[in-house]
């Protein structure tokens, strides 16, 4: 019996989340969201901001999300530094893949920079 009372004790360690701040929670996502979906219909408009705001969009949402939900605002600072470590990571591998493709001269249709005009031969 003691050793429940031990696992209890250690999860009321931080204060818990309200019902208030669940809700506020969920409104700033459906926010975010929200613009994100404005943007992607003024694709045209928005021209080469367009991606880098979505992403920048998506890492606010997974920050609040794993902070928030999963409760990482209130544990080790070293579980906070892994999620940081695999984010930043898979950043960096999205935009070599991104980077790679874009100047791919085997692509189909002639390679290059995406938006440099296509030569056709």
């Amino acid at each position: 019996m003691a050793d429940m009372n031990a696992v209890h004790d250690a999860h009321d360690e931080h204060p818990t989340t309200t019902i208030r701040e669940y809700l506020i929670i969920g409104l700033v996502l459906s926010v975010i969201t929200a613009v994100e979906l404005v943007m992607s219909l003024y694709e045209d408009e928005l021209g080469v901001v367009l991606i880098p705001g979505l992403l920048i969009f998506s890492a606010i949402k997974f920050v609040i999300v794993v902070a928030m939900f999963m409760h990482l605002k209130f544990d080790s600072i070293r579980f906070t530094q892994i999620f940081a470590f695999g984010f930043v990571l898979a950043t960096c591998l999205l935009i070599a893949v991104v980077v790679l493709f874009a100047y791919d001269a085997t692509d189909a249709i002639g390679g290059g920079f995406i938006g440099d005009p296509i030569e056709h031969h």
